[in-house]
């Protein structure tokens, strides 16, 4: 006998308000600091998610007051108007019932310079990077809590010409058990996104 979960049956709407595509801020973490200088987004207090599948609130972060005694995450900046940045969440199931979910998060850095060579070597080196993603429609994602996500690609190109962008672009890609679990107000991001 299938599981039937009568929960996502009638819940999935259509909002014509807001489909506008596109990130809006990007903050990157790690899962678990360092116990001396940086904290991890699996350590902060005040913090809880939904991980009943069979909840009408499943995925969803809700916060009481959210605290880390380190700091956890640093915002990423990157051109919002590159026609490139994007944050996508594949969820596929088999026909044995094994879910995966492949998250991909893509920015493209201005410059190829030596701070921003440094920084994104230094971020190759982990697989256990934590990220909020605000998208421009409205919605607030933490992705790569349960696994981790990693630099997957870091591509630099001095383009060809003057119209052409000197750019780094970035690929974070993980595997997870299911969609990025979500946030369901811009204080809550905000107040996470702060530590």
């Amino acid at each position: 006998m299938s599981c039937i979960p009568q929960i996502a049956l009638g819940d999935i709407n259509y909002d014509c308000a807001r489909t506008t595509g596109g990130i809006k801020r990007l903050f990157l973490g790690y899962g678990s600091g360092d116990g001396a200088a940086i904290g991890g987004a699996r350590e902060i207090t005040g913090m809880s998610i939904d991980t009943d599948a069979t909840s009408a609130t499943y995925g969803q972060i809700t916060l009481t007051t959210a605290a880390s005694t380190y700091p956890v995450f640093s915002e990423i900046q990157f051109n919002k108007k590159d026609g490139v940045s994007y944050f996508g969440d594949v969820l596929t199931t088999e026909q044995n019932g094994i879910q995966n979910t492949i998250p991909t998060i893509m920015v493209e850095i201005p410059l190829m310079s030596p701070a921003n060579m440094s920084a994104i070597s230094a971020m190759s080196l982990s697989d256990d990077i934590v990220a909020l993603v605000e998208t421009a429609a409205g919605t607030w994602h933490m992705v790569g809590y349960d696994f981790g996500l990693r630099l997957g690609t870091a591509d630099g190109n001095s383009g060809t010409g003057r119209t052409e962008k000197n750019r780094y672009q970035l690929t974070l890609t993980g595997e997870e058990g299911g969609l990025a679990y979500q946030f369901t107000s811009l204080e809550d991001f905000d107040e996470v996104a702060a530590l």
